[in-house]
């Protein structure tokens, strides 16, 4: 009626979404941990709405560096807020094995620990080879991680586990180093980057091993997806490893392209034995996709569509447009903000652009595009205000191509409705990114001419300095009367600043 709410749905997830929708609609404060007294007005109005995707996700890697429970159960519910149902967690990697095991202790005891990690920031490359004495440690207990899943359950978001196979296991071969091809020993990895060292796939005892972990991860988590990784798993080791070059006449494989195939279907054969389906990443691909497996497509969209074609299912994380590690400037620009990825960075006017079902594929295949996923890998990450100032406000704008239709997108839309948002953002008290202005590198303009600088959204104040003058507020347009630099930066109601944009000024002559 005119006084009161009503939401329908026909599952309790709909209802849950429906709330979220239900806060969207009223005042920013809503979202605050301390509510100060506020008029609550309900435009009156219908909505009808369901997801364009059934799978609406997001990674995180807590291996590069570690992520606590109480962060992750933040994160979860920034997931929540915006509607996703898919929690992907990157729980083991070369450099830091993070659930337990019971039944490999040394996986926690040897494989979680390293003693330093490599140097990287605007200054330092990985060519300079400098490190920190800085221990890295931390891993999930099977109790912490019942108490996330259940967490992520209440929420409607399911956590899909990830155990990296054959490649990114250096952790687990520091711990058991009979794992691999050569013996060993090896230390868990302290820099980014792929390493020669990966489970020995001639080697029975591995797959009684990965077998053993898996009979406790389906214990912990019910998703009915376990993700096996599967990516940039070098075959060196394996070209010079009699048992690996043995079990390939054994079983009549061509290459090491095809052992690795038959590596991940023999991995497939068990956990589809536990009721589970296997997700694994674009280089799954090589050699020939196991019969069940569901493709997450990272390296550009070219496997998601050959794996659609050959009639499995697909989720879209082209690093492109989804790798929320990347920066969210171009490389020219890097200097500007904190230090990240920068071969795959993007924005939210590049993710929003971004289609999860290729405009290619003949209508017959676009079922197999189930949704798409944003990774978070932690490489350049370790700190919570990082790691919220990376997923936010990106993660909007991926909330809404995985939920709304083709048809309706509008990125000008969605950037209107982006300022109410940043409200939303300052009352949840998170680090997210706030846009800076948009200016040119170089302004050249006539001595009468007004500079304007564009404020980025409604939430903020443009603030600007030219040469050594003072910090000014931007209040409308302005005159220069002699070249200078600009420097012009948006702040926030709490006077956080966004990053500051440099322009050269320069009069006609």
């Amino acid at each position: 009626g005119d006084n009161g709410v009503l939401i329908r749905a026909n599952t309790p997830a709909g209802l849950f979404y429906g709330v979220q929708t239900l806060l969207q609609l009223l005042p920013p404060q809503i979202y605050s941990q301390k509510p100060a007294g506020f008029e609550m007005i309900l435009p009156q109005v219908e909505i009808t709405d369901r997801p364009r995707y059934a799978y609406r996700g997001m990674h995180l890697d807590p291996c590069r560096h570690f992520f606590t429970v109480e962060t992750t159960k933040n994160y979860i519910d920034y997931l929540a807020y915006h509607k996703l149902n898919k929690f992907h967690w990157h729980l083991t990697e070369d450099q830091g094995w993070r659930i337990e095991i019971k039944k490999y202790p040394k996986l926690t005891s040897v494989g979680s620990k390293r003693k330093r990690t490599m140097i990287l920031d605007h200054n330092t490359s990985w060519k300079d080879g400098k490190y920190d004495t800085i221990p890295v440690e931390g891993f999930y207990t099977q109790e912490q991680i019942r108490e996330i899943v259940q967490y992520a359950k209440e929420r409607f978001i399911e956590v899909i586990p990830e155990i990296e196979m054959p490649g990114h296991s250096t952790a687990a071969l520091a711990s058991y180093p009979q794992l691999s091809c050569t013996g060993g020993p090896f230390e868990v990895l302290d820099r980014p980057g792929v390493t020669p060292d990966v489970y020995c796939a001639g080697n029975d005892s591995v797959f009684t091993f990965l077998k053993d972990v898996i009979d406790e991860v389906v214990e912990l988590f019910p998703s009915k997806y376990i993700h096996i990784g599967g990516d940039e798993c070098p075959k060196e080791r394996w070209k010079n490893c009699e048992k690996c070059q043995r079990r390939m006449k054994e079983e009549g494989l061509e290459n090491e392209h095809e052992l690795q195939s038959w590596f991940i279907t023999e991995m497939e054969k068990y956990i589809n034995s536990k009721g589970r389906t296997i997700i694994g990443w674009s280089e799954i691909m090589e050699g020939g996709i196991a019969p069940n497996a569901i493709l997450q497509s990272w390296l550009g969209v070219e496997a998601g569509v050959e794996a659609a074609r050959q009639k499995h299912r697909v989720i879209m994380s082209p690093y492109q447009y989804l790798y929320f590690d990347g920066i969210y400037v171009d490389k020219a620009h890097r200097k500007m903000e904190p230090f990240g990825q920068t071969y795959c960075w993007t924005n939210s006017r590049k993710v929003y652009s971004f289609e999860p079902t290729p405009d290619t594929i003949p209508a017959e295949y676009q079922p197999y595009f189930i949704g798409a996923e944003a990774t978070m890998w932690s490489e350049y990450i370790k700190t919570p205000e990082h790691l919220e100032y990376m997923l936010m406000p990106r993660v909007s704008a991926l909330a809404e191509i995985c939920w709304t239709e083709r048809e309706l997108k509008d990125y000008d839309d969605f950037a209107d409705r982006m300022n109410k948002q940043y409200f939303r953002y300052d009352n949840l008290g998170v680090n997210y990114r706030i846009p800076p202005p948009v200016m040119p590198d170089t302004l050249i303009v006539g001595a009468e001419e007004m500079i304007t600088i564009d404020n980025p959204t409604v939430a903020t104040t443009v603030m600007y300095r030219t040469g050594n003058a003072r910090d000014a507020v931007y209040t409308g347009p302005f005159s220069l009367h002699s070249d200078t630099v600009l420097y012009s930066w948006a702040i926030n109601s709490g006077g956080r600043k966004s990053s500051i944009v440099k322009t050269v000024v320069r009069l006609k002559k």
